[in-house]
C-alpha cells in the first residue's frame, strides 16, 4: 500500500477514535472511480437527517460509505466501508490498528528522510560561506571546519523555528545526524552540541570563533601596531563601496603576505580599527552616504525654532497610506496616497487629497482644500519637486500664489520639510496603528512593532475581498485616520508635548495670524477654480461641463459692459460661477452668475411661476436698456421743431435738457472790494424760479 501525506486522519470522538481514509486512497486500494464515490455520496447524505446535510462531517447512520470533507478533500470512515461480496472492500485495508500504525511509521520515515534532505542540502549551499575563516589552515581542515560552522548555523536555526516535546529532544535529532555522517570538529553528544549552540545564541559569539582547531593557539591576537597597515583599514573604510569588515580584513592581510608584513587576525581589525568610534565618526560620511540613517548621527545640523503663528509657514508633501490595498474600478489592487497641507505652528492638517499617486492635481486639491477651510493664504508654502511641477497647471498656481504675495519655496531635500516627514511617522505609529485595516510601516523600518505578521495580513486580505473594501471604504478609513489625529489633544500620545491639551485643530483655531493674507470667496475661485472664457448672449452664458449643458444669468451691469468674460468655477458646486475679465496679467472680478434651470411647461408639473419670472427679468433688462439709452441721448432739436407731430415725451425731455444746459452759468469770480476776502454773490446759489421766468 503507498502511502501519501495526509492519506490517513484520525479524530477522537466521544465513542473512541475515527479512521478517516482519503479518497486517493481509498481509488487506489478498491480500484473505484471517483463518479462512483460521488454517487454513493450523494446516496448516504440523504441517509442522515435534514439538520445535519450541511455539516462537513456527517454523523453515522448506519448505512456504508460514510464521508466527510476535511481540508477540502473527501475521507470515508474505514468502519463504514461496505464489506460484502463480491468486492469486500473492507477487508482490503486489513487490520485498523495494523494499517494505522503503519501509516505512521511512513510519518515518521518521511519526516526524518526530509529533514535529512533538507540537512544536505543546507550544507552544500552554505558551506562554502565559512571557507575565508580558515585561511590559515590546510585544504582539508578548511573545509572541514567549514562545513562544521554550516552545520552549526543550521542547528541553530532548526532549533529555533521547531518545537519540540521534550528539551533536549531537538538536540538529540542533531547529535544522531552529525554522529551519522561523521562530521569533524562538532560533539557527537547531544549535551555538548547545546552547549555550542548556547554559546552563539546566549553570549553572541560567532560560529567562526566557536568552531576551532583542537588545542590551536589563538596567536594572532597579540599586539599589532604598524602605521601603513592602519591606513589600508581607513582608506578602505571611507570608500563609498562600503566594504563588509571582513572584505577589508581579507585585503589588508594579502598585502601583508605580499610584503612579508606579519598579518594582523580578523579580531584585531575589529578590536582597534573598526569598532572604535573615531572611525565611525570619520568615515560615516563617506561609507554611507551625506544623510543617510547611518550617517546621519555622526552629522551636524542647525536646530531651527518653530513658527511663532499660525500661517507663517505651510508645508505639503505625500505618501503611501499604510493601510491593505482595496480592488479598483479596472479590478486591480490599488494603494492609496495622501498629499497633505500642515500648518508649522500648530501641526493642523488644514488640507489633504487621496490619489492613486502623488501629482499635480492631488497637490492643487490638497491646497485648495486647505485654503477653503482656513479662509487665508500663508506667509510661505513649501513644495517639493512633486510629480508634475513643471508643468502649465502647477507653473500656473505657483504664479498665482506669488502674484498674492505668498512666498513660495521649492525645496531640493526632505530637511526642508523635516516636520511634516516626522508627522507622516507619528500618523502611522499611532493613528493608522488602530486601523484593523493597517499593514505596517515602510519596508526600511526595522523597529520591533514596524509589521504586523504574514498570517494576520493574508487573512486580513481574505476578509477585506468578503467584506467588499473598495475605493470609499478605503477612502473613509483614511480620512477618519487624519480626523483622529487632528481632534486628538498632544498630551494623549506625546511625551514630548505631555502637558499640551489642545488638539491641532484647537490650536490652529486659537492662534494669531499677524503675516496671513485673508481671501473672499472670488479671490479663492480666482486661484483654484477651473477658468473658460466665453461670450454673453441673450443675457445667459451657456457651456458645457462634463458633457452636461450648463446656463448661467448674467447681471445687467456685466452684460452691459462685457462682450464675454472669463468664468471660474468649482466642480463640487456648480450652482454658480465667479466672472472675471482679463486684465494684463490679472483677473478684474465683476460678479457672480448664478445657474438657470429652464422652466417646464408641459404636464402636470409645468413650472409657471418659474416662466413668469424669467419674463419679468428680461422685462426688467429692456427697461434699463432703455432708461440708459435715454440717459446718454439727451435732447433731440428736431423733436421741437415738429409741430403736432412731436412725441409729448420726447418734447418734455428735450425741454428739461435745454433748461438744465442753459442753467448751467460758468462760476467767474466777481470782483472783491480791496482787502475783502468774500465774494460779492455766490455763484452756485441761484433762484431757479426767477432764472425760469426771465427765460419768457
Amino acid at each position: 500500500m503507498n502511502f501519501k501525506p495526509n492519506d490517513i486522519l484520525l479524530r477522537k470522538t466521544s465513542d473512541g477514535q475515527t479512521v478517516w481514509l482519503n479518497e486517493r486512497l481509498v481509488v487506489e486500494v478498491c480500484g473505484v472511480t471517483t463518479e462512483y464515490l460521488w454517487k454513493v455520496r450523494s446516496v448516504y447524505r440523504k441517509t442522515v437527517q435534514n439538520c445535519y446535510q450541511r455539516f462537513n462531517i456527517l454523523p453515522a447512520s448506519g448505512k456504508s460509505w460514510r464521508w466527510a470533507k476535511i481540508n477540502s478533500q473527501f475521507y470515508y470512515d474505514i468502519d463504514y466501508l461496505p464489506n460484502r461480496s463480491p468486492k469486500f472492500y473492507r477487508d482490503l485495508f486489513g487490520d485498523k490498528n495494523d494499517l494505522v500504525e503503519s501509516f505512521k511509521n511512513f510519518e515518521a520515515q518521511q519526516d526524518n528522510q526530509l529533514l535529512e534532505s533538507y540537512f544536505k542540502g543546507y550544507i552544500k549551499a552554505n558551506e562554502k560561506d565559512f571557507l575565508h575563516c580558515y585561511i590559515d589552515c590546510t585544504k582539508e581542515q578548511q573545509k572541514a571546519l567549514a562545513k562544521a560552522c554550516t552545520v552549526l548555523e543550521f542547528c541553530i536555526t532548526y532549533i529555533q523555528e521547531n518545537e519540540f516535546r521534550t528539551a533536549n529532544e531537538g538536540y538529540k535529532i542533531l547529535a544522531d545526524l552529525i554522529e551519522k555522517h561523521e562530521l569533524r570538529y562538532l560533539p557527537k553528544n547531544y549535551r555538548i552540541l547545546k552547549e555550542k549552540i548556547a554559546e552563539v545564541t546566549e553570549t553572541g559569539a560567532a560560529i567562526a570563533e566557536v568552531i576551532q582547531l583542537p588545542r590551536a593557539g589563538n596567536t594572532n591576537a597579540l599586539e599589532y601596531n604598524d602605521p601603513e597597515v592602519l591606513s589600508w583599514a581607513m582608506q578602505l573604510t571611507a570608500m563609498g563601496q562600503n566594504y563588509s569588515n571582513d572584505f577589508k580584513t581579507r585585503k589588508i592581510q594579502d598585502m601583508c603576505r605580499l610584503l612579508g608584513k606579519k598579518v594582523p587576525s580578523r579580531r584585531w581589525f575589529g578590536q582597534n580599527i573598526y569598532e572604535q568610534h573615531n572611525t565611525k565618526f570619520l568615515t560615516a560620511s563617506q561609507r554611507f552616504g551625506k544623510g543617510t540613517t547611518k550617517a546621519s548621527i555622526y552629522e551636524g545640523y542647525v536646530p531651527l525654532q518653530n513658527a511663532l503663528f499660525a500661517g507663517d509657514c505651510w508645508q505639503v508633501d505625500a505618501t503611501r497610506v499604510n493601510i491593505i490595498s482595496h480592488k479598483a474600478d479596472d479590478g486591480a489592487k490599488k494603494f492609496l496616497y495622501i498629499v497633505a497641507v500642515r500648518d508649522v505652528h500648530s501641526g493642523d492638517v488644514l488640507g489633504y487629497c487621496f490619489d492613486y499617486s502623488e501629482n499635480r492635481w492631488s497637490v492643487i486639491n490638497a491646497l485648495k482644500m486647505a485654503v477653503q477651510s482656513a479662509g487665508y493664504l500663508p506667509y510661505e508654502l513649501v513644495f517639493d519637486r512633486f510629480p508634475g511641477h513643471n508643468t502649465d497647471e502647477a507653473k500656473r498656481l505657483i504664479s498665482s500664489l506669488e502674484q498674492m504675495a505668498v512666498k513660495v519655496t521649492i525645496a531640493h531635500n526632505a530637511n526642508a520639510k523635516a516636520s511634516l516627514e516626522r508627522w507622516f511617522g507619528t500618523l502611522q505609529s499611532v493613528f493608522m496603528m488602530d486601523s484593523q485595516y493597517y499593514y505596517g510601516e515602510g519596508i526600511k523600518s526595522r523597529r520591533t512593532h514596524a509589521h504586523r505578521s504574514p498570517e494576520y495580513l493574508s487573512q486580513l486580505e481574505k476578509e477585506s475581498n468578503k467584506a467588499g473594501f473598495d475605493l470609499a471604504a478605503a477612502y473613509n478609513e483614511a480620512e477618519g485616520i487624519v480626523e483622529a489625529y487632528r481632534t486628538t489633544p498632544y498630551s494623549y500620545y506625546s511625551r514630548k508635548n505631555k502637558d499640551l491639551n489642545k488638539t491641532p485643530k484647537l490650536m490652529h483655531d486659537e492662534s494669531e495670524k499677524p503675516h496671513v493674507q485673508w481671501l473672499e470667496n472670488y479671490q479663492i475661485s480666482m486661484i483654484f477654480g477651473l477658468k473658460k472664457k466665453l461670450q454673453i448672449r441673450n443675457g445667459f452664458i451657456k457651456t458645457e461641463i462634463q458633457k452636461t449643458e450648463r446656463i448661467y444669468q448674467v447681471d445687467y451691469e456685466v452684460m452691459s459692459n462685457e462682450a464675454e468674460v472669463i468664468i471660474s468655477y468649482d466642480m463640487e458646486d456648480l450652482s454658480f460661477v465667479y466672472l472675471f475679465k482679463s486684465k494684463g496679467a490679472f483677473l478684474v472680478h465683476l460678479g457672480e452668475a448664478q445657474e438657470f434651470s429652464k422652466p417646464q411647461l408641459y404636464g402636470p408639473q409645468a413650472e409657471y411661476n418659474k416662466l413668469a419670472e424669467a419674463k419679468q427679468r428680461l422685462a426688467d433688462i429692456e427697461a434699463r436698456k432703455q432708461a440708459e439709452l435715454e440717459e446718454k441721448t439727451g435732447y433731440d432739436d428736431v423733436s421741437l421743431i415738429m409741430g403736432r407731430f412731436t412725441n409729448k415725451q420726447d418734447a418734455e425731455r428735450a425741454e428739461t435738457a435745454l433748461l438744465l444746459q442753459s442753467a448751467q452759468i460758468e462760476n467767474e469770480g466777481i470782483k472783491k472790494a480791496v482787502g475783502s476776502t468774500y465774494n460779492t454773490t455766490n455763484s452756485h446759489e441761484i433762484d431757479i424760479n426767477s432764472f425760469t421766468k426771465n427765460q419768457y
